[in-house]
């Protein structure tokens, strides 16, 4: 997977916002400013696992937290130290698999985010239970992901969303895509129940579970009403789950 991230880095932050004003929850989602489920941060400790450039991570940093963030792939966290750097932040970077994210750091977190990052990880299991023994006993871990109900509509053969379902719901084989013609990826799919039992089973309860529909603007751009894929406007297409210790 680390090779993988080296590889598509560049593909990966090419696209993605490059405002640091704010946590983004997804490009389909609103961010933070609307959704407003961190609260202040100032003073708090903020654990971006799968931070990737760093845009969520010197985010919380401008907005006063003290922030980590830890990614597998070596490349993304190059381009993370460049960030921090221009905006003149201080942010500890650590290359390390999410799965032992609680081997090169501390126990004692105020919030751990895992933005579109968990459905990449090889043990889910692990990473879930390591976010546990990370966190404070009043500590959140805000979660943010494809919805599993996209994931039935796209089209592995094609590589684009379909207008219709194309894929069983309730099938937990991986999800087959391509960030460009030579980047194949694979990420987990798991029924909304099944994110559920996951984190149930890592002894973490969840406080917050939503479906917020995707931004109008960026809804009309990519499905405007006249097109084939018009339908697509009326599904979730991100899934954002707030949980904290059992």
């Amino acid at each position: 997977m680390a090779r993988a991230w080296d590889r598509a880095s560049a593909v990966y932050l090419a696209r993605r916002d490059r405002s640091c004003d704010t946590v983004t929850y997804g490009a389909l989602a609103p961010g933070e400013a609307e959704l407003k489920l961190l609260g202040d941060l100032r003073e708090r400790r903020v654990l971006d696992i799968g931070c990737g450039g760093g845009h969520n991570a010197v985010a919380c940093a401008r907005a006063g937290a003290e922030v980590t963030g830890l990614d597998v792939s070596a490349a993304q966290l190059a381009h993370a130290r460049q960030l921090a750097a221009r905006h003149a932040v201080d942010i500890t970077w650590l290359q390390a698999d999410a799965a032992a994210a609680d081997q090169p750091v501390a126990p004692g977190w105020d919030l751990i985010l895992a933005i579109h990052s968990l459905s990449y990880v090889q043990d889910l299991a692990a990473v879930l239970a390591a976010c546990r023994r990370l966190l404070a006993a009043d500590g959140r871990l805000v979660i943010s992901l494809d919805h599993p109900l996209r994931d039935c509509f796209l089209d592995e053969d094609d590589g684009d969303l379909s207008a219709f379902p194309v894929r069983d719901y309730f099938d937990r084989s991986p999800v087959m895509w391509r960030f460009a013609a030579d980047l194949p990826m694979q990420t987990a799919h798991l029924p909304i129940s099944g994110w559920f039992q996951c984190l149930h089973e890592a002894k973490l309860v969840i406080t917050q579970m939503l479906e917020p529909p995707v931004p109008p603007d960026v809804r009309d751009d990519l499905w405007p009403l006249d097109s084939p894929l018009a339908p697509l406007r009326a599904l979730p297409h991100t899934l954002i789950l707030v949980a904290a210790p059992a």
